[in-house]
Formats: structure tokens, sequence, C-alpha cells
């Protein structure tokens, strides 16, 4: 699949019109921060959300919703003719959805994937509304301290992988 690197100042369809389709049929990897970050917003212990909202040990968030009419289940947070009932607390993939975000060389790059930018797909009405550069957008969905907070798990993830390695040479 083709990748399209973003400058910070690609201006792009990225006004939400919070239709949900976002929110079906996706893939969200967690990391601990971010399940803490979600179970206070449910008034949760990071134990009780991960039991009752995700998957495969907590990394993954569960996608056990209504159906979409193109058959796929919603987000296990997704209220229908709501939208997200963490908003405030959601996770990294959701603040930056739909652009992803690459790390290559200690250097992050935005992305998107395909040939059509991801909201043309399933929210053609987004072309209707005001367009902003990627930076702008970034900064309106309070993806600092996410991004931050995912650098550091990775880096730590790193660190115990490279330790496991010497000693399995050892």
């Amino acid at each position: 699949m083709k990748t399209t690197k973003l400058a910070l100042e690609s201006i792009l369809p990225l006004t939400c019109s919070r239709a949900g389709t976002c929110c079906h049929g996706n893939l969200v990897r967690l990391n601990p921060w971010e399940l803490f970050k979600l179970s206070k917003e449910k008034n949760l212990t990071p134990r009780e959300f991960r039991d009752l909202y995700t998957d495969n040990g907590g990394i993954q968030l569960k996608f056990d919703g209504k159906l979409n009419k193109k058959g796929q289940q919603s987000c296990s947070q997704y209220v229908e003719n709501f939208g997200c009932s963490v908003h405030q607390g959601r996770p990294l993939a959701c603040r930056l959805f739909p652009i992803g975000r690459q790390i290559q060389s200690g250097e992050a790059h935005y992305i998107h994937e395909g040939d059509e930018f991801p909201c043309l797909n399933g929210c053609p009405e987004v072309l209707e509304l005001p367009k902003l550069s990627v930076g702008e957008y970034l900064k309106g969905q309070e993806t600092e301290s996410y991004e931050k907070a995912q650098d550091e798990y990775l880096d730590l993830m790193q660190n115990i992988a490279d330790i496991g390695f010497e000693l399995l040479l050892d």
C-alpha cells in the first residue's frame, strides 16, 4: 500500500464531521499510559477498564459494538448518535486519525496510507468543512503528551528487547 509523507504545513480535509466512520472496523493499540487515561475517563481502575473494554491483556481496544452499514463493529467506547464516550481520554491513534505517525531514525513523520486521503472514503462531507494544516490538526487534537508517552513506551520496550537478546546470547 502506498504511504504518503505529510509536512506540518500540508493542508488537508482534517475537520471531523463526527460521523463515527473511523470508530468502526479499526485496530487501536494502547500503551499503559493510554489505558490509564481511558480508565480515568470512565471512572474505573485501569484493571477494570482493561477487563471490560480491551483485548489481548489490555493492549487493544475492543471493537465489539454495533455494526455499521459495511458490517464493521464499532469501538467499545463508541455511542451511536453521540460519538466517543471517552473523547477527552482517547488514545493517540484516535487523536491522529486519519493520519498516522511513523518513527524513522529517531524522527517522527506524519503519513497517510493509500492513494486517496482516508476520510474521503467514509466521510465525503469533510470536503465541505474547513481544511486544516497537519500542524493545526495535531495541536487541536492535543497529541503532544500522547506522542511523548508513546515514544517513551517504545523506547522502554526496545530496551527490554535488547536486554533479552543480550541475555539470550550469553
